[in-house]
């Protein structure tokens, strides 16, 4: 059952972060998300392109790779979608301390994917080690 629930999980992840992902890159001003260039720091000059390539590729593609190889049992898939687990919470704080992104519910939901991506990493690696 929680392999299911980390590959459901997993998924959801990597459809949120294919489309915010392909949206940011396909039109950089952030425009089709609602978001705007003026929104980010001044010392940030640039525009979405390059946020947009993280999210679709670590937030995106590699979730739903990992939830394939979950689903399957490949070895050390469970402990990869902790390190993904780990990767939403890093970019949820690298939005709201580096970047200044004020989306609370957006945050509070990325990390909360995170933490259950975590805890669930955990639990199978304490479960493995317990059973050797």
């Amino acid at each position: 059952m929680k392999k299911f629930l980390t590959a459901a999980v997993l998924v959801a992840l990597g459809a949120a972060g294919l489309f915010d992902g392909i949206a940011l890159v396909s039109d950089p001003s952030g425009a089709t998300l609602g978001l705007s260039v003026d929104m980010l720091p001044a010392w940030h000059t640039w525009d979405y392109r390059y946020a947009g390539l993280f999210v679709l590729v670590a937030l995106g593609l590699a979730p739903m790779v990992c939830a394939a190889a979950v689903i399957v049992d490949v070895s050390g898939a469970r402990s990869i979608a902790g390190a993904i687990g780990l990767i939403a919470i890093g970019w949820t704080v690298w939005q709201i301390v580096i970047l200044e992104v004020d989306a609370p519910r957006a945050q509070i939901a990325l990390a909360a994917v995170g933490a259950v991506l975590v805890l669930g990493a955990v639990d199978y690696l304490g479960l493995r080690r317990s059973r050797a």
